[in-house]
């Protein structure tokens, strides 16, 4: 169970979707990482596919482990949007992670959303995080790698004014990126 002290600790934030349901971003939490299995088997075969572009039928220990990196690396960022239910109780519904790409200033970033919670706007609100949290940790240049056939990331992307590109190497991959500048305050 949640309470007020725990969201403030988390810096959480209210956001509202679309439709006026309302969900919470914040940073993963250790306590969190005991239910990445269940967060990964609430995922259908085709959302796990698009997310890891291969088969993936179970969460792998490197895979958890690199989360738990971007966790606690100070270049990079791990979010979560939880619901929180009548009972106070928090389900999480999808997360995004920024990590550094290995060029100066560039980042890449990765969502993924419960499939139920897919077309609810979910998408589009991580992504407007990542984007934010990026700038607030320096960075210039954000980037994420998508399946040519995962129209409903292609399309977040758009609206969040990125750029796409046909990899040259795998026509089944589309770079999307876009230029971050700086918040202007005022």
């Amino acid at each position: 169970m949640v309470n007020l002290y725990q969201r403030m600790r988390d810096h959480s934030r209210a956001v509202h979707l679309p439709d006026g349901t309302t969900i919470y971003l914040r940073p993963l939490r250790d306590s969190d990482l005991e239910h990445a299995n269940e967060f990964f088997a609430a995922l259908s075969e085709r959302t796990r596919y698009m997310r890891f572009m291969a088969p993936m039928p179970r969460l792998t220990p490197e895979t958890l482990a690199g989360l738990i990196r971007a966790m606690h690396e100070s270049r990079s960022a791990v979010v979560v949007a939880v619901f929180e239910h009548v009972d106070r109780t928090e389900e999480l519904i999808g997360g995004g992670r920024i990590v550094p790409a290995g060029r100066k200033g560039t980042c890449e970033f990765a969502i993924t959303i419960v499939d139920r919670w897919q077309g609810h706007g979910v998408g589009g609100v991580l992504m407007r995080e990542v984007i934010r949290r990026a700038r607030l940790l320096g960075y210039r240049r954000i980037e994420g790698y998508v399946l040519n056939v995962n129209s409903g990331m292609l399309a977040v992307a758009q609206h969040a004014r990125m750029k796409l590109r046909v990899d040259p190497d795998d026509p089944g991959v589309i770079t999307v990126y876009r230029a971050l500048y700086p918040f202007v305050r005022g």
